[in-house]
């Protein structure tokens, strides 16, 4: 067996031991409900890639793609010549990131490439070791990061009809670039490209605002500083969204095109001091 060049995607949900910690009570007895937001956010997890993307994404399934999950961890690999992957890939857990911020949870990642085997038996190798050390050491706030010549790597494995900047130019749409260099899976403002129709984004953003201000209250001791500074990172970008669309010109403009009740909700939207 010899290692495969892959794309490798290292991901760890935030907060999980405290959530088992509350799925049982100070008795021993089970707390169904809390099991039950476990299970959904594996469900959450295993729809986003077992669905048939065929339709939605107008290409064929990928033949190399492997995904593992394990307790609080998900890893997710393919072989770095795969057609255009790198940008499905990535929209992909930008559904997952989404999705699993409805039900009020948080996760972390990276994502790197270079030597791996990743098959149902087996998962080792430097690209899944860079992976987790970038996750545990670099991502340090709620975010999915990346170098950019993973880019650069998409750049060359396009579909036919896209030219390299094009297909990076897609990518660059699902990313933003943070101040310490790293691009990350963008869940703030571009996450409305993605909901069914516009009216869900204010709820959207509401809930992002409940998982704040929740994890803000919970971490206001010195000794959680480290929790603190999670939600504080989270904190800007989320006042930044609603500071934008909340402009006077863009509520305007909804108002002009008839979305009175879509301005509204924009409006009702309140920042977090």
């Amino acid at each position: 067996m010899k290692y495969e060049n892959r794309v490798t995607v290292y991901i760890d949900i935030l907060g999980f031991k405290d959530m088992l910690s509350q799925t049982v009570n100070e008795n021993g007895e089970d707390i169904p409900e809390k099991i039950d937001k476990i299970i959904s956010a594996y469900k959450a997890i295993r729809d986003v890639w077992d669905l048939d993307y065929t339709s939605m994404l107008n290409k064929l399934p990928s033949k190399s793609k492997k995904v593992t999950t394990f307790s609080d961890c998900l890893v997710i690999s393919f072989k770095t010549n795969e057609e255009s992957e790198i940008f499905h890939t990535l929209l992909e857990i930008q559904w997952m990131i989404m999705r699993l911020i409805t039900r009020g949870i948080l996760c972390r990642g990276a994502i790197t490439y270079g030597k791996l085997i990743h098959t149902d038996e087996f998962l080792f190798g430097p690209a899944l070791a860079e992976a987790y050390i970038l996750e545990s050491k670099a991502a340090l706030y709620p975010r999915v990061i990346l170098h950019e010549d993973l880019i650069e790597l998409a750049g060359t494995t396009k579909r036919f009809h896209n030219d390299p900047e094009m297909e990076k130019e897609f990518i660059k749409k699902l990313l933003e670039k943070d101040s310490d260099g790293m691009y990350y899976i963008d869940y703030f403002a571009s996450a409305e490209s993605e909901l069914d129709n516009h009216y869900d984004f204010p709820e959207y953003l509401y809930n992002i605002r409940t998982i704040i201000k929740t994890g803000l209250d919970k971490s206001n001791s010195i000794f959680n500083s480290d929790i603190r500074v999670k939600y504080q990172w989270m904190k800007e970008r989320y006042n930044n969204v609603v500071d934008a669309a909340q402009k006077r010109s863009f509520i305007k403009s909804l108002i002009r095109h008839g979305d009175q009740e879509l301005a509204e909700a924009y409006l009702e939207l309140r920042k977090i001091n």
